[in-house]
C-alpha cells in the first residue's frame, strides 16, 4: 500500500509515518521545502514537496496513493480565525478534493476530542453533537471534520475520523514537557481540586487505533474517540510525574472562577496589545487543568479491537527517557 501522510514533520504525523515504515509500507510525506525532514529521511520516508493550501502540489503528491493520513493542522491556541480556517478547513478541502480525484482507498482524518466541547464530560460518546466555543482551533476542527463527513456522504469517499485526547510521548514538545517544566520549577498550581479526569493518550496507543481505523472496513464513515481509558485524574497524573521525575509535590490550588477571571483579563490585554504570544494562562490550559474529560471509547474498542497496551505510567517513563536523551530536540512542523 502507498501511503501519504500530511503533518509528518509534526508530533503525531511523525509517529504515523514511523509506524507505517515499521509495518513495511511505502510512505510519502507532503512537506514544505523549508521543513525539518531529518528524522523522516532517516527512517526511509519519501517526500512530496508542497503545501496543503496549494491544490496543485497536493494533487501531484496524491498520484498513486492508496491511503491518506491527514494530520496537518494549526493547533496553536493563539491563532486568528482567518488563519485557522485557511489551514484547517481550506487545507483539508484541498486534501479531500485530491483524494477524491485520485480515488484513494481510505482517508483517515486526525481530529480532536475538543470538537465535542470545552466543557465537563462524563462518558461522552463519539456520536455526541459538536459544540463550538469561539476558540479558533476547536471551531475550525469542527468545520473540517464536518467537511470530511460531507465528502463521505456526498461522494462516497471512504473516510474515517480519529479523535485523540491530549497526546503525549517521545518527540512531543508540549504536554508533558510543559507540565514537567512547571513542576520542576515549583510553578505548578492546581485549578480546583485536581480530581477531574483527564483524556490523555500515549502516542503508541493512538497509532494503534489509527492503523486499525485505516485497515478496517467497519470504520468507513465512522468517528472514534481515543484515550488511554485510564480513568486517571489530573492529580494522579501530576503525582506520577512527581514520582518519576523526583520533583517536589505541588500543594497550591486556585479556584476555577479565579483562574478564569485572571485568564479573561490577561487574554483581553494580550488581544488589545496584539501580543504575539498567549498569556501564561489560557482557556485551553484551564480546560486541561480543571474540566472533567471523560469520553466513551467503547465504540473504538468494539469496532477496532482497540486496547491501550501502554499505560500512562509506562508512557511517562518512556517520555522522560526520550526527553533526557534528546534535550532541546523536538519534532516540529
Amino acid at each position: 500500500m502507498r501511503n501519504l501522510v500530511t503533518g509528518a514533520t509534526g508530533f503525531v504525523g511523525s509517529h504515523i509515518a514511523e509506524r507505517l515504515i515499521r509495518d513495511g509500507e511505502d510512505v510519502t510525506a507532503l512537506v514544505r521545502k523549508t521543513s525539518n525532514t531529518g528524522f523522516l529521511s532517516g527512517i526511509g520516508v519519501k517526500f512530496a514537496y508542497g503545501d496543503i493550501n496549494d491544490l496543485e502540489s497536493v494533487k501531484k503528491a496524491m498520484q498513486g496513493i492508496d491511503v491518506v493520513y491527514h494530520s496537518a493542522a494549526l493547533a496553536d491556541e493563539w491563532i486568528s480565525p482567518e488563519e485557522a480556517c485557511r489551514v484547517n478547513v481550506e487545507g483539508t478541502r484541498n486534501i479531500l478534493d485530491a483524494a477524491k480525484e485520485a480515488n484513494v482507498k481510505r482517508f483517515v482524518f486526525i481530529s480532536s476530542l475538543a470538537v465535542l466541547g470545552m466543557r465537563d464530560h462524563h462518558g461522552t460518546p463519539a456520536d455526541a453533537p459538536y459544540h463550538k466555543t469561539g476558540d479558533s482551533y476547536i471551531d475550525t476542527k469542527i468545520d473540517s471534520e464536518q467537511l470530511v463527513m460531507d465528502y463521505y456522504n456526498k461522494y462516497g469517499l471512504p473516510v474515517t475520523v480519529v479523535r485523540p485526547g491530549f497526546v503525549f510521548g517521545p518527540r512531543d514538545s508540549k504536554l508533558i514537557p510543559r507540565l514537567s517544566d512547571r513542576l520542576g520549577t515549583s510553578q505548578f498550581i492546581f485549578v480546583g481540586s485536581g480530581k477531574n479526569k483527564i483524556n490523555a493518550v500515549y502516542i503508541e496507543n493512538l497509532t494503534d487505533a489509527i492503523m486499525s481505523a485505516a485497515r478496517s472496513e467497519k470504520a468507513v464513515g465512522q468517528k472514534y474517540n481515543v484515550t488511554n481509558d485510564s480513568g486517571m485524574t489530573l492529580e494522579a497524573l501530576v503525582l506520577k510525574i512527581v514520582d518519576i521525575w523526583k520533583f517536589d509535590t505541588p500543594k497550591k490550588h486556585i479556584p476555577k472562577f479565579m483562574a478564569y477571571l485572571v485568564c479573561n483579563i490577561l487574554t483581553a490585554l494580550a488581544r488589545l496589545t496584539k501580543a504575539k504570544e498567549p498569556p501564561f494562562i489560557t482557556r485551553t490550559r484551564i480546560k486541561f487543568l480543571s474540566l472533567n474529560l471523560d469520553f466513551d471509547i467503547n465504540k473504538t474498542k468494539n469496532d477496532l479491537g482497540y486496547n491501550p497496551r501502554v499505560s500512562i505510567e509506562e508512557g511517562l517513563r518512556r517520555t522522560k527517557d526520550w526527553m533526557e536523551k534528546n534535550a532541546g530536540r523536538t519534532v516540529r512542523s
